[in-house]
């Protein structure tokens, strides 16, 4: 439930502290009449709506400045999960054959100070698993903007913002405003970056029965890349998982067509990476012959190995193009779908992709359950590389200390690839309308996946098969 506060009861602003969470407004239902949440509306339409204050604005009545009715709102969500797979190793992070609770947990908070019309600010924050260490949890910040709407078709925020690369980026945390477990982790859990500090600025058109917005933004941002390692160098860098910090760089421009029960999006989108600590990344490996004539070598991946050295680049450029659409074909379905084209553009190691899914759903009462297709699939180049760096192997007698393979195995665990898809058949059951119960399970099959943490000695290509039962309970208030 939403809460409306004078500001002179800004004290009130200590529960946010308390609650360690957010849940953007647009999510929380009224304070005086609790309604379902409404499947007609967008998500990225209503977000917007909510982050101008949910106001109506006239040109020819102008709101003041700085009104005296000046209004603080505070909201949160949470999510409760757990997941278990039928695999020893590790699928996104946290889920093996053990169970775990961290997969999908996580608790928020927001808050929303409205000053008049025209202008508000807000900040909202998150506990969840943190994304440098495995072990620990993490308060965080997720938003933190101001927004200016100086009429009804014009909306300005500068702050932290979530990169609007897909229709459900800015709902993504809040399990409540969706039917599925989690969103497909092959499209939605491999973009380069999720969210930066910077400007993003929308206008909208009312044309016939429908809306277009033509979104842009730019901005940066500092982010920790969760690394596993298979078997590490002895000595030098332990097996496990292992972060780096990176520094990214980010523009995009988005349009949306919107009717009553349809939405289309693209989106295209740059991003600029580099590594915090300014060392250079390599555009591809270079082929050393350790014993001349007799084909026995190995690929350099650094320039400290032996060998003539690797060409580098000090940022690495992605393009990343996204399409999506939802609609319902008939009262009580819904059809959301998405595909996307992530492009290196300057190196042959990182993310270069194709991925897409598709969900169906289909309520019947408080149930809606739902069926999930999901695809992700390196190019070939990129699969190709990650194959020679993981199968070529020195000699014992040319290399007794194992440093050049080793090297090879941690080249090949630093840029994931993939080649997988998954099918996710599952239910929600809305016990109230701000609670949500929901059940999954998903089948997948891979031949090769960065998102599996696999022992030492594991080849990276093998085809493997997946199955996980996940369950959750999710609220908003």
């Amino acid at each position: 439930m939403t809460h409306h506060l004078r500001f002179d009861a800004l004290r009130c602003s200590l529960v946010l502290g308390a609650a360690l969470a957010a849940v953007p407004a647009w999510a929380t239902p009224a304070a005086d009449s609790p309604q379902p949440l409404d499947r007609s509306v967008s998500p990225w339409t209503a977000a917007n709506a909510a982050m101008a204050t949910d106001a109506t604005v006239t040109d020819d009545s102008p709101a003041p400045l700085w009104p005296g009715d000046t209004v603080l709102q505070w909201s949160g969500f949470g999510t409760l999960g757990w997941a278990r797979s039928n695999r020893d190793w590790t699928t996104q992070r946290f889920i093996d054959r053990s169970g775990s609770f961290k997969s999908d947990t996580l608790l928020g908070g927001q808050l929303d100070l409205k000053l008049g019309d025209r202008w508000s600010a807000t900040v909202q924050l998150t506990l969840a698993p943190d994304d440098r260490d495995d072990r620990r949890w993490r308060l965080q910040p997720s938003w933190a903007f101001v927004a200016w709407r100086p009429n009804n078709d014009w909306l300005l925020r500068v702050g932290k913002l979530r990169v609007p690369f897909f229709l459900r980026s800015e709902q993504m945390e809040v399990g409540a405003t969706y039917d599925e477990v989690r969103l497909p982790a092959e499209i939605y859990g491999i973009v380069p970056t999720q969210d930066f500090v910077g400007t993003h600025v929308a206008r909208n058109w009312a044309v016939g029965q429908g809306e277009l917005s033509v979104d842009a933004y730019a901005g940066r941002a500092r982010q920790t890349k969760r690394i596993w390692q298979r078997e590490g160098i002895p000595g030098a860098l332990p097996a496990g998982e292992a972060y780096w910090d990176v520094d990214t760089s980010a523009t995009g421009l988005v349009a949306s067509w919107s009717l009553d029960s349809a939405k289309v999006r693209l989106g295209a989108h740059r991003v600029r990476t580099s590594k915090s600590d300014g060392r250079a990344l390599p555009v591809r490996p270079t082929w050393v012959e350790l014993v001349p004539g007799s084909g026995i070598g190995y690929w350099q991946t650094d320039a400290s190995l032996p060998g003539p050295g690797v060409e580098t680049v000090p940022v690495m450029v992605n393009h990343a193009y996204i399409l999506g659409a939802e609609f319902s074909p008939a009262p009580a379905w819904k059809v959301i779908a998405e595909a996307g084209r992530i492009v290196q553009r300057n190196t042959e190691r990182s993310i270069d992709s194709l991925q897409a899914y598709l969900t169906v759903s289909r309520e019947f009462g408080a149930f809606t359950p739902y069926l999930t297709l999901s695809q992700v699939k390196s190019t070939r180049t990129s699969r190709d590389w990650a194959r020679q760096l993981d199968e070529t192997t020195v000699p014992a007698f040319v290399d007794s200390t194992g440093l050049l393979n080793a090297s090879m195995r941690v080249a090949a665990d630093s840029v994931p690839v993939y080649d997988q898809h998954s099918m996710a058949v599952g239910s929600s059951f809305s016990l109230s309308p701000t609670r949500k119960f929901k059940a999954e399970w998903q089948h997948t099959s891979a031949k090769a996946s960065g998102m599996f943490d696999l022992a030492a000695g594991e080849k990276l290509y093998k085809h493997r098969t997946l199955d996980t039962l996940s369950v959750s309970y999710n609220f908003v208030f």
